[in-house]
């Protein structure tokens, strides 16, 4: 159940939060809310309480759109009060942010994974076809029991299977220092370099992340991660074969006979009939 309200900022209760608050971001947001006013409501949960009694809201969504209030001087703002625990209210932070359009593709990632963590730890882990292991959630806000996670996950916030596996992937599978040190990085905003660097065992991580650190670009780090080509059986021999036409070129007449006579030793006579 949730119902729309118009109740004071200072009775807002901003906890830890998912996505820190980026002023700027909020400083433009402060601008499109003096010119239209505030479009989308923030999410709050009821939490008596808090601070003894001063906070009785705890927000759940719209860090950004609060701090843009905020700044604009405002004392009131328009909330809808949800019916939610502490991790569902997690959840539908996670939920929003994975949705925003200004995400990185590593943050959507990591959202994502979070998200995912967050879900099993409170319902428990859900088994391919649905096989759910763990009580009814009883979180009618959120999914329906007995989905499949990541098709729960795929409907809720829009994505389709091959998004969706692609932004497990990058959280999953690029390690933590790696993850810091593609911060700020052009790669950080460059889904496909994302899922090129989590298809890299973890020694060649941590040393593209050192190399990252002392000021390397990732062109560079590629160049240097690149495996030498490996030359197939039909390569190699046509690369021999040329190798003793030039050899043979720079080779006098009695040095061919000792080749031709070291052929007939090795192969015998009849290797020699067959190639003429």
């Amino acid at each position: 159940m949730a119902t729309f309200k118009t109740v004071s900022i200072a009775s807002i209760h901003v906890g830890e939060r998912a996505r820190p608050i980026d002023e700027d971001h909020a400083a433009a947001i402060a601008a499109s809310m003096m010119d239209r006013g505030l479009i989308n409501p923030l999410t709050v949960r009821s939490t008596p309480a808090a601070n003894g009694g001063k906070t009785p809201l705890t927000l759940v969504a719209g860090g950004h759109r609060l701090r843009a209030a905020e700044l604009n001087g405002w004392e009131e703002i328009d909330v809808i009060v949800v019916s939610a625990d502490a991790v569902e209210a997690q959840l539908i932070e996670l939920s929003e942010n994975i949705y925003r359009n200004e995400l990185t593709p590593l943050d959507r990632a990591l959202f994502v994974l979070k998200f995912r963590e967050v879900y099993e730890e409170k319902f428990g882990k859900i088994a391919r076809g649905g096989d759910r292991k763990s009580k009814d959630t009883g979180c009618p806000l959120i999914f329906a029991p007995g989905r499949e996670l990541s098709q729960q996950v795929q409907e809720r916030l829009g994505f389709g299977p091959t998004t969706y596996k692609k932004v497990t992937r990058i959280g999953q599978k690029i390690t933590p220092a790696l993850r810091a040190a593609v911060r700020g990085t052009p790669a950080e905003n460059d889904q496909k370099e994302l899922l090129k660097l989590a298809k890299l065992p973890a020694d060649d991580q941590g040393r593209v992340a050192a190399s990252l650190r002392e000021g390397a670009d990732l062109k560079t780090i590629w160049g240097w991660l690149k495996p030498k080509v490996q030359l197939n059986a039909d390569a190699l021999q046509d690369e021999t074969y040329n190798k003793i036409v030039a050899l043979l070129a720079k080779a006098d007449e009695t040095t061919v006979r000792r080749v031709l006579d070291h052929i007939v030793d090795m192969r015998g006579a009849s290797s020699l009939e067959a190639a003429e």
